[in-house]
């Protein structure tokens, strides 16, 4: 008798282990789940991540309820890309056997050992996607897990031919080829970017401003081309004379040529229509497209206050990715800098506060304007774009939160 109820107990158990592993049951257990081949991936719903028109998207795909990333491959534009957006993409699963956060550091530790770079990366935006119903009114395995990587290709050849392209000629075709077998494709159809209006917002918040204009013109940098183009065409820019200055960061110099404050790639005018500022920036994006990501900033606004000696001011149109190649050189700067930062989604590049802070200036984001900054003193805390930055030997400096 005694022998019948330990079977009956063990055959009681079996039923419920059954039970909790089935597809109706609140959540998956982890092992019950094959590996799913990297060639379906494919079939796996699209996570619908939008990205912005200079950025590309590459997806990490994670199993259901795991954390490893099994023989992934990175391609190389990937590898040398600068990065700007991540989305945690991921199921929501309300089980008692089940531990949520361990399985997020998990995935989290995993993307960091791919991608070591992105720990300290502080300008990095971070952001989460979730599917609410896990195995309750849906089964969500078979939906996309894992992170979408935004990102900006380095400056090339081909880039620059497509940049071009979109500028001032007809627009490339958009290509739906995997990257990797890791890789998924955002969309089949029409792509839908997200909107970044900053140029054309932070100039029509200002239109106090007369001051020469200081453009950043390489590669990735075309949207806010297209937003100055277009703001200034609606202007017709037939009230007064405008001096322009557009730098590419030494046309096609090699970047272990390029030698700080003369690093050239810089093309001027002062223009009286809106054709001659389509043309010289023409010009400007014809000449070069970069290279290496620090820009030679200081150098073009050395320039803009030479052309412009009658200007009250110097408008920056700054890549916040990049930093600048010859920061040491900001002394030689007699004029307010107002930089209109752009992709500045996330954290802020402390080199164009400092800009800012030296030259009597301001910095300006899509909803922000941070004046003043040369009244603080040494060890007092600024906040922009919901972030602080400390004032420290002179130079700002992030701080991390914990």
């Amino acid at each position: 008798m005694k022998f019948l109820a330990v079977l009956f107990f063990f055959f009681f158990h079996i039923v419920l282990l059954a039970q909790d592993a089935s597809p109706t049951s609140t959540c998956i257990e982890p092992e019950s789940l094959p590996s799913k081949p990297a060639k379906d991936l494919a079939k796996r719903e699209d996570p619908l991540i939008l990205k912005r028109e200079n950025e590309e998207q590459f997806l990490l795909s994670m199993d259901f309820m795991k954390s490893k990333v099994k023989n992934v491959k990175i391609p190389t534009e990937v590898k040398e890309g600068t990065f700007i957006t991540v989305t945690y993409i991921h199921s929501i699963c309300k089980n008692s056997f089940y531990d949520q956060q361990r399985l997020d550091k998990e995935r989290r530790k995993e993307l960091l050992r791919i991608f070591p770079t992105l720990e300290n990366n502080l300008l990095v935006e971070w952001k989460e996607k979730k599917y609410e119903s896990c195995g309750e009114k849906e089964n969500t395995s078979d939906k996309f897990h894992g992170f979408a990587i935004n990102y900006r290709q380095k400056p090339s050849g081909e880039t620059w031919k497509k940049e071009k392209e979109i500028l001032f000629g007809k627009k490339p075709e958009i290509s739906v080829e995997s990257r990797s077998e890791s890789c998924v494709t955002v969309s089949k159809h029409s792509p839908q970017f997200q909107k970044d209006e900053i140029v054309s917002k932070v100039l029509e918040r200002k239109k106090e401003w007369n001051g020469a204009i200081v453009g950043d013109l390489t590669g990735s940098m075309f949207p806010y081309t297209q937003q100055l183009f277009l703001y200034f065409k609606l202007q017709t820019l037939k009230r007064i004379e405008r001096a322009f200055v557009f730098f590419n960061d030494g046309d096609r110099t090699p970047d272990e040529k390029k030698v700080t404050g003369k690093t050239g790639g810089i093309y001027f005018q002062k223009l009286k229509n809106y054709e001659e500022l389509e043309k010289l920036a023409k010009a400007a994006i014809s000449g070069g497209y970069g290279g290496d990501s620090p820009e030679n900033d200081i150098e073009a606004l050395i320039k803009a206050q030479a052309v412009c000696p009658e200007c009250k001011e110097l408008i920056l149109i700054a890549d916040n990715f990049s930093n600048m190649r010859d920061y040491s050189l900001m002394s030689q700067i007699q004029k307010p800098v107002r930089v209109v930062l752009c992709g500045s989604y996330a954290g802020i590049n402390t080199e164009y506060l400092d800009l800012a802070r030296i030259t009597k200036g301001s910095v300006h984001t899509i909803e922000e304007d941070l004046e003043n900054l040369m009244e603080l003193n040494e060890g007092q805390i600024i906040e922009l774009n919901k972030k602080k930055y400390v004032l420290e030997k002179g130079r700002f400096k992030p701080i991390q939160s914990i």
